[in-house]
């Protein structure tokens, strides 16, 4: 259970919503076309820039890979094994948000906005981010980040185990992984 409590956890990291993206609304097609006043992929590049989207999922993957509380294992760790789980750890998260993955997460982050953003709405985005008080917000986001996170994390594993405990997750889950709930292969 806890370590399905870390992954789920670190999928809702990933996908938290970073200072100027918009709160989730139900999904557009991606097949759809853009309008003709849709922002341009230069302009939104230059959003994320201002915005600092890479440097605040830098600092949230900093935040995560040295929080020793982040993967849970069984039993009492000696220091030497908690020193070793944090490295590895801070390796693996490190490698899962590598450069190339926070690029194309950014591509992707592209067309999104393009369907929901115009080139005005950009622009205005882009004038208070540049402004002082919005490089001071996004310069803030780091630290709030580091000092907000640890924190947060507990909270939310004790909070994902009520839960988990209140809606008897684990004896469900394996229902329906066990051999009875699995259908019978006939199309109903």
């Amino acid at each position: 259970m806890k370590k399905q409590i870390a992954v789920l956890f670190v999928a809702a990291v990933v996908m938290f919503p970073l200072p100027g993206q918009p709160a989730q609304q139900p999904q557009a097609s991606n097949t759809a076309p853009l309008p003709a006043d849709a922002a341009s992929k230069e302009q939104l590049k230059k959003l994320f820039e201002v915005i600092g989207i890479q440097k605040q999922m830098q600092s949230m993957i900093t935040s995560i890979a040295s929080s020793k509380e982040m993967m849970p294992f069984p039993g009492e760790l000696s220091e030497k094994q908690k020193d070793e789980m944090s490295t590895l750890q801070a390796e693996l998260f490190a490698k899962i948000m590598s450069p190339q993955f926070i690029d194309n997460y950014l591509d992707m982050m592209v067309s999104a906005y393009q369907r929901h953003f115009t080139k005005s709405d950009v622009d205005q985005i882009i004038a208070f981010y540049s402004s002082a008080a919005g490089q001071k917000f996004v310069n803030e986001q780091p630290t709030l980040l580091q000092e907000i996170f640890p924190k947060v994390l507990p909270m939310m594993q004790q909070h994902m185990r009520d839960v988990m405990k209140e809606t008897n997750y684990e004896d469900r889950l394996k229902a329906i992984l066990s051999e009875s709930g699995k259908p019978e292969g006939k199309p109903k």
